[in-house]
């Protein structure tokens, strides 16, 4: 058998060229790189950018946060006391999905094995 080399994102991208058309799919995946790239730098620069993001792209970030978060597995049904449960989808939707609780052992600054958001946001992140 061979193995596929290209990326879950490289095939999705194939496919889609072969519905639309080459052009209109690389000026999206242009789009798209340009808020990796925005997303990637304000994970590395640890620094909120000199410029602001869209809404469209604060909600992406928050979004794929949220898709990382254990709570939101597909499939997962967590019990625990920290474990999200949200009946509202207007309450899902106001708060991204990030329902899941922090704090472990008391050490709010200690990693979070279930849920991402809390390494996320509990690390310094610069305004300057």
């Amino acid at each position: 058998a061979v193995v596929s080399t290209q990326s879950t994102g490289e095939k999705a991208t194939s496919a889609a060229k072969k519905l639309v058309g080459d052009s209109y799919i690389e000026q999206g995946c242009g789009s798209l790189r340009t808020a990796d790239n925005a997303t990637r730098h304000l994970i590395e620069q640890r620094r909120l950018p000199q410029h602001g993001w869209s809404d469209l792209n604060i909600r992406r970030v928050l979004n794929e946060i949220a898709l990382m978060d254990s709570n939101n597995f597909d499939g997962n049904v967590g019990a625990g006391e920290r474990e999200g449960r949200v009946y509202s989808e207007i309450v899902r939707q106001r708060n991204f999905g990030l329902a899941h609780g922090m704090g472990r052992s008391g050490d709010i600054a200690a990693n979070q094995p279930k849920v991402l958001k809390g390494c996320w946001f509990s690390s310094d992140v610069s305004c300057n």
